[in-house]
């Protein structure tokens, strides 16, 4: 994708709060610069550093945030506030990492830090919490009045919000679902406990169930498609397994969606959310193919509520959700609600479009362009990859979901006969997305019409 300029393309205006939010994972290091309307305008993601020092990954996070403000031409007194999320157990009120599991930032004093060397504040979150909360500022779960986020990735996380806040605990640890104990006298989690959800479900559980299978004699095309190499199997080789039929790699996967099920049904019974959003890399890169069941172990459950409402759902935002919840927290730390800026956001006016060209703000593109949520126009070089199916790529569905996008408009070209949108239907109702695909002038229409926060696609190639 090439940018394109439009009349939102523009830097930060100065007097707009800029927020910066980095996650901290175990893997990788994120962080964005955003407004309060969660239109991120900068980000910057780099490998988290192999390391026993703490001081080491300290100066990681404080490059990443010199890095997007450098990309948007800030300085420290720009910034209005800073979040930060960490997996594991911290206090904000002390501005601590009190416990790191997986990290060796237990006991860092992180807050202090960061308020010397850029000048504002800053906020320390559970990166689970944020995800949950970033999913009901602007993602799947937004306008609920109570969500259960459940991230799926090496381990498993979760967060509970109510009422656009998030339920901590007594002691800063609610919500860690991926220690639940499943199986009693089970695989050892790295907790120390046994049989606990994430020791069953979690990416690490199902790169075991697979090493094992392996040792006692039985193929994956994972060893092709990893080089022989299966001592890391990370959620994306999971994926082309499964969509190259892998008969081993379907049957621990189907094994996991079914306890990710259960789960569901345990949060279900314990704490009847509105909705539950799974969300995490294991269900970013597989969670259309797991979700057929998951939903069919929900479906499953024999005690009925008093009423139909909310649901299951997929993540909407991605690796989004939890950056997004730590601007939400930054911007509350400085008296902001972000939750009162949703729809401040102007969209350009498509103006014409015929076969071969669209008109949008004044300006004239001769190929197939995508408006993204905050409304900037790229030029799009991915289309519908396969007529047949009707698919679009990966890129591009990306593109279209993320951004806290309510409605997603899809304008399919000019010539649209015989043409099946199921699965993309499906794609985004999963994500409790709306989805207009119409013929590209009918779409145009729509886009004009709509009120929603929104992105679209216009083909005017065919």
């Amino acid at each position: 994708m090439s940018t394109e300029g439009s009349p939102m393309a523009g830097k930060q205006q100065s007097n707009e709060p800029n927020f910066v939010a980095v996650d901290v994972g175990g893997t990788k290091i994120l962080g964005v610069l955003a407004d309060r309307r969660g239109v991120i305008r900068a980000r910057e993601r780099l490998p988290t550093p192999r390391t026993d020092n703490p001081a080491e990954i300290v100066e990681a996070i404080e490059g990443v945030i010199e890095a997007v403000l450098k990309e948007e031409d800030l300085s420290h007194r720009d910034v209005t506030a800073i979040g930060v999320a960490i997996p594991g157990v911290v206090d904000p009120k002390k501005g601590t990492i009190v416990r790191t599991p997986n990290s060796c930032l237990s006991g860092v004093h992180l807050v202090p830090r960061l308020e010397s060397r850029f000048g504002c504040r800053v906020i320390l979150g559970n990166d689970c919490n944020l995800g949950t909360l970033g999913e009901v500022w602007l993602g799947s779960a937004r306008g609920a009045k109570s969500a259960m986020g459940i991230f799926v990735g090496t381990g498993i996380g979760a967060g509970f919000a109510q009422k656009k806040k998030i339920w901590r605990g007594a002691r800063e640890v609610a919500g860690e679902i991926g220690h639940i104990v499943m199986e009693i006298g089970g695989p050892l989690c790295g907790c120390g406990n046994r049989g606990c959800f994430e020791a069953l479900a979690g990416r690490a559980a199902i790169e075991r169930d697979i090493r094992d299978a392996v040792a006692k004699g039985e193929s994956t095309l994972l060893t092709e498609i990893l080089d022989g190499d299966l001592s890391v199997i990370r959620s994306k080789a999971l994926k082309q397994a499964l969509e190259k039929g892998d008969p081993l790699v379907e049957r621990i996967m189907r094994r996991a969606a079914e306890i990710i099920g259960y789960a569901c049904l345990t949060v279900r019974h314990l704490l009847d959310p509105e909705w539950i959003v799974l969300g995490g890399g294991v269900m970013e890169a597989c969670g259309d193919t797991l979700w057929p069941t998951i939903q069919a172990v929900v479906n499953s459950d024999q005690l009925p509520g008093a009423r139909e409402r909310g649901g299951l759902c997929l993540s909407a935002l991605g690796d989004d959700a939890v950056v997004l919840g730590a601007v939400a927290i930054a911007a509350r730390k400085v008296g902001i609600n972000v939750f009162k800026s949703l729809r401040n956001i102007k969209y350009p006016c498509v103006e014409e479009c015929h076969p071969g060209s669209i008109t949008i703000a004044g300006k004239q593109y001769e190929e197939d362009v995508v408006i993204l949520s905050h409304g900037r126009v790229k030029k799009a070089s991915s289309k519908l990859v396969n007529e047949s199916d009707a698919w679009l790529s990966e890129e591009l569905l990306e593109m279209l979901t993320r951004g806290g996008v309510e409605t997603v408009i899809l304008g399919l070209g000019f010539d649209v006969k015989n043409t099946d949108i199921s699965k993309i239907y499906e794609f985004f109702a999963r994500r409790r997305i709306s989805l207009l695909a119409l013929p590209t002038p009918q779409a145009a229409i729509a886009y004009e019409r709509s009120n929603t926060r929104r992105s679209a696609y216009f083909c005017v190639s065919r």
